[in-house]
């Protein structure tokens, strides 16, 4: 349930990139908040900021200038390994390609946020597989990546960035990689978790027709947000 708390708020905020002799301005001005509860899709072609701007969301990279709050904290004010660990205690991320480590099983991938806080094995053990049921991928949890199809790599991905209880899931074109019925799938288990465990979600999409499917969608264009 969508409350009126701000878990994110973005204030002016430019990124520029140095492309040879060239300086290429990214995000122009990004003004952007999103409530704590809510799924929002920011939609736009490739080349418009928008992954850049889910690498800022993320504390993956740092705006040049403006302000960018996660639940009240200033990213400008927190040192490297308070980023670090914000990202570890409060954000969740889906890439497009999986990133599952091919040489662990799913169980050992989902874990893998749970080792860096430190965990006991055994609560490692358990949390991964509860995750895991979650997603409806238990049964696979002893499956590598390349013994499962697409769509349930995604599911173990989604597994591994709920493990954590994060309060915010970065998703950046999370069915990008899948057919058209296997995205579908994954996006109804996204309105799912959204719906039922409240979690908050930015959905980063090309597709309009995922992004019809959010409880709000922005548009981006040459590197602004547009209603």
């Amino acid at each position: 349930m969508v409350n009126d708390m701000n878990l994110i708020r973005m204030e002016n905020i430019h990124k520029s990139f140095q492309m040879g002799p060239v300086k290429v301005e990214v995000l122009k001005g990004i003004d952007l908040e999103v409530k704590a509860g809510e799924m929002l899709a920011v939609a736009g072609t490739s080349g418009c900021g928008k992954s850049t701007l889910m690498n800022i969301m993320g504390f993956l990279d740092i705006p040049d200038s403006g302000k960018y709050l996660l639940e009240g904290q200033e990213a400008s004010t927190l040192s490297d390994s308070d980023l670090s660990s914000i990202r570890n205690k409060k954000i969740g991320f889906v890439f497009q390609q999986f990133n599952l480590l091919p040489k662990l099983t799913a169980l050992e991938n989902v874990c893998l946020p749970l080792i860096y806080r430190g965990m006991k094995e055994k609560d490692q053990h358990k949390k991964a597989r509860d995750t895991l049921s979650l997603v409806g991928m238990d049964d696979r949890r002893h499956h590598k990546p390349s013994e499962l199809s697409g769509g349930q790599q995604q599911r173990v991905a989604i597994a591994r960035a709920l493990s954590g209880d994060p309060a915010l899931i970065l998703a950046d074109e999370p069915t990008g990689a899948l057919d058209t019925r296997v995205g579908q799938d994954i996006m109804d288990l996204f309105l799912e978790l959204n719906s039922k465990k409240g979690i908050t979600m930015v959905i980063i999409t090309h597709d309009l027709k995922i992004a019809a499917q959010c409880g709000r969608k922005v548009s981006m264009r040459d590197g602004a947000v547009r209603g």
